[in-house]
């Protein structure tokens, strides 16, 4: 069985107190289902009016002769508690099987019992009631339901449900029988009951508490494994009518009757027309069964549903306007409690695919812009969630990651999340205790968030995010975790001195240990030799781009200390523009190639930053470019899709950023070029100035 007890009682007490504060304040009308049938159209029945026609004896006596056998079989098999073995109705109808045995056809020779059921109809006769038992007992036969329903007599029957004449409840329970025994693996006779529209019938008796127990496995039996039969019964607002009856308790706790019952619900949450045509009311029945539920089978079909209703943004903005986050919240609380039978791989499966749906769905409501209007940080939800990103169940970490990260879409909310609320130190916390990588993808993201508002980057820091990140840059198992971890390194040193100083912070302070030559930096770097991720490789590259934007001005200006960084930048980490080549040589963002050669030109100016420039131009893709952007051969026109297409002024703008890069290297390089190397790029940059020149005389 599954354990809530990573779960901490303060942290469950106020998550209840919540709910029950939703349940209250909860503002749903809840129409009934009298109502929501007074809403759908009424149905008709093309029977002619009972008691329309008077018989005569002689006609009477010759109708009970022809079904006599029927009746005096039935009565048998039921004395003898056989009461549905088709063995009995074979005999009663000695023509039909003499004619079958002939060859003729069982539909024909069933014409003459439709013919005595509408006059017994149309008689008003009380015999119809036992001929009804009757043929409901041998549709359980497979062999009869395509006759019966090619015959006719399914139809007939299905118009006496249908008709709001006086029809006794016996006739209708037999009727019922007879349809859903008929229409069972029969897909003839449920593209009758479709064509009809006879669905909506038949669910208007699940108000009669004599025939609900028989009328919702009739609906069941039209549908199961039948799509065309889903969507009209959905659209007969089936979910809701079912959950409004389980609530109040109309449909009693019978084991089979709530299978179908559950199983109904969830097949009409499937179907757009049923979530369409739901009150909103709907989730919050969904959501106060689940929390009742005790069966694995029903609370998973109630949570499938639950999570297709919040899939559209009518219902996410009715939960949230409504205080019902805190109830989906007690939802997925409640998942953790549900009995499961732990050997069975379909339950434990199915009970992570729960949970999974109802982070997701979290996801979408808290996406929402109410969301933050109804539940600002000081709200008891932001609390709950809070406690839950140390819980010791991971769904409900991720839960607690994606909502706040949700909440953290300003400066000013990121900030007091860090300054007051001290977010950021937990989630580093859940960083260095060897976490999943679903519960360590979904940190990362709610951290990135964080790290936008330039006033956190050095709260973060400070709280050691970047020796926390710095492991992860190994976790091979989840690129997604590799790729968020290196855009916080990115993200948490710009425009940060003192963050850039962390991540060239030497990994070990004795100066007699090999690791005191290494940095942050230098793991970062490594993971750039090892990965073969593309984004991953561009990301670290803008890592180090970031870096040189922010320092090279500021050593040009004479501050030491970042004159002492971009040497420990040069001088530990041989290869360090390799990443930078990387940004150049990708081609899905214009803008980030555009960083690249201004990052490489920054890096020319310095002399021991020449080194490094000369190493990531021996990659000859970088070098290919090099010039054929300097010669003007790189143009707008060459991207492979729009999407990746810069404009004029972005291929302007590289080509000058180019040209101050081969000018700086060609000033600075010290003896790094080749001859050959150096002869070419002068030969370049003179092609290039008399290019301009002419382009400035035209």
């Amino acid at each position: 069985m599954a354990s809530a007890e990573g779960i901490s009682m303060a942290m469950a007490a106020g998550t209840e107190a919540a709910r029950q504060h939703s349940v209250q304040a909860t503002s749903f009308d809840f129409p009934s289902v009298q109502q929501i049938f007074s809403e759908l159209p009424e149905s008709s029945s093309s029977l002619s009016d009972r008691g329309s026609e008077t018989l005569s004896l002689e006609e009477h006596e010759k109708m009970f002769r022809a079904l006599s056998l029927v009746i005096e079989n039935a009565e048998s098999a039921a004395e003898s508690g056989n009461a549905f073995d088709l063995k009995e109705l074979h005999a009663s109808l000695e023509q039909a099987d003499a004619d079958a045995r002939r060859g003729r056809r069982d539909v024909e020779s069933l014409q003459s019992v439709l013919e005595i059921l509408n006059k017994l109809w149309a008689s008003n006769s009380e015999f119809l009631v036992q001929a009804a038992e009757v043929m409901a007992n041998g549709s359980r036969e497979l062999s009869w339901r395509g006759p019966i329903g090619k015959s006719g007599i399914l139809k007939f029957f299905l118009d006496v449900i249908s008709s709001k004449k006086n029809v006794g409840v016996k006739l209708l329970y037999h009727s019922l029988r007879l349809v859903g025994n008929t229409c069972a693996d029969m897909n003839e006779n449920r593209q009758i009951v479709l064509e009809g529209f006879y669905t909506l019938p038949i669910i208007r008796h699940f108000l009669n508490p004599e025939l609900v127990h028989v009328a919702i496995p009739v609906i069941y039996n039209i549908c199961m494994d039948y799509e065309p039969a889903h969507a009209q019964v959905a659209e007969n607002r089936t979910a809701y009518i079912i959950l409004k009856l389980l609530k109040d308790g109309v449909i009693k706790d019978n084991s089979a009757l709530l299978n179908f019952s559950y199983d109904l619900v969830e097949l009409a949450s499937e179907q757009a027309q049923g979530i369409d045509n739901s009150p909103d009311g709907t989730i919050w029945l969904l959501t106060q069964l689940a929390l009742e539920e005790t069966e694995f089978d029903h609370f998973s079909s109630l949570v499938n549903s639950l999570t297709a209703y919040l899939d559209k943004e009518r219902f996410q903005n009715a939960c949230v306007s409504n205080n019902m986050v805190e109830d989906v919240l007690s939802v997925l609380r409640r998942s953790f409690s549900i009995e499961i039978d732990e050997t069975s791989k379909e339950e434990v499966s199915g009970i992570a695919q729960i949970r999974l749906k109802i982070n997701q769905a979290l996801g979408e409501v808290s996406a929402s812009e109410l969301f933050a209007e109804h539940y600002p940080l000081d709200s008891a939800l932001a609390q709950t969630l809070k406690s839950w990103i140390i819980a010791d169940e991971e769904q409900l970490q991720i839960c607690a990651c994606v909502m706040l990260g949700n909440l953290a879409r300003s400066d000013e909310v990121c900030q007091v999340m860090v300054r007051d609320l001290k977010i950021h130190v937990e989630l580093v916390s859940v960083l260095e205790s060897g976490s999943r990588g679903s519960v360590l993808h979904s940190v990362l993201g709610f951290l990135k968030n964080l790290a936008i508002a330039g006033d956190n980057r050095v709260s973060l820091a400070e709280a050691g995010i970047i020796p926390a990140v710095s492991r992860l840059w190994a976790f091979e198992s989840v690129p997604q975790v590799q790729f968020m971890a290196a855009s916080i390194a990115r993200q948490v040193t710009i425009s940060s001195m003192e963050n850039i100083a962390r991540l060239l912070a030497p990994l070990s302070e004795d100066p007699d240990s090999p690791a005191h030559k290494r940095t942050y930096l230098s793991l970062l770097l490594s993971l750039f030799e090892k990965t073969d991720s593309a984004p991953i490789k561009t990301e670290i590259g803008r890592t180090v781009a970031s870096i040189c934007r922010t320092v090279t001005p500021k050593a040009r200006e004479g501050d030491e200390a970042a004159k002492s960084l971009l040497e420990k930048l040069y001088t530990l980490h041989e290869g360090v523009a390799r990443p930078v080549g990387a940004m150049i040589t990708q081609t899905q963002w214009p803008v980030v190639r555009s960083e690249g050669w201004f990052a490489l030109a920054l890096m020319a100016s310095n002399h021991s930053g020449c080194v490094a420039v000369v190493n990531c131009l021996h990659n000859e893709e970088v070098a290919m470019l090099l010039k054929k952007t300097l010669d003007g051969e790189v143009s707008a026109s060459d991207a492979s899709d729009e999407s990746s297409k810069p404009d004029e002024t972005q291929v302007t703008k590289d080509r000058d950023n180019v040209f101050v890069l081969v000018q700086e290297l060609l000033k600075n390089e010290a003896g790094a070029l080749p001859m050959g190397s150096r002869e070419t790029l002068e030969g370049l940059v003179k092609t290039s100035s008399l290019r301009l020149k002419g382009t400035q005389d035209a």
